[in-house]
């Protein structure tokens, strides 16, 4: 009996979740249904615990199902570096007492010699002096 309940449980479970951490800024798109009609609202907030909770800056807060169809998705809009893993301060904070930092991370880039730069913008034709 309890294979058949874990075999459900795996099917419901959604495939491409984000990996939510505490302190996260997310939007989560949720399906909302009025009357007979069914549109996607987007809430943003901060994930002020493990079990999903989301806080949003005027002091509303909604919790979500991780896994629930009401979800249609979720997006990080930034990592926030924090060192609790539950953001309950949170609750009483609005403004600016209500901000977390971002975390910072180093990114990868290509660098290109300056010297190419400069040599391939200032070539002149040897054609057009003579």
């Amino acid at each position: 009996m309890s294979n058949v309940i874990d075999l459900l449980d795996a099917e419901a479970k959604r495939k491409n979740v984000p990996t939510l951490i505490t302190g996260d800024t997310v939007k989560v798109h949720a399906k909302v249904v009025e009357g007979t009609r069914e549109r996607i609202q987007i809430f943003e907030g901060i994930v002020i615990g493990c079990r999903g909770r989301i806080a949003h800056g005027v002091g509303v807060e909604r919790s979500f199902l991780l896994h629930s169809p009401r979800i249609d998705k979720i997006d990080v809009v930034r990592h926030g570096k924090v060192r609790r893993a539950k953001l309950y301060y949170l609750r009483g904070k609005v403004g600016k007492s209500a901000r977390i930092r971002e975390k910072r991370q180093a990114v990868a880039t290509t660098a290109v010699p300056a010297d190419s730069e400069a040599e391939a913008g200032t070539e002149t034709p040897e054609t057009a002096e003579s």
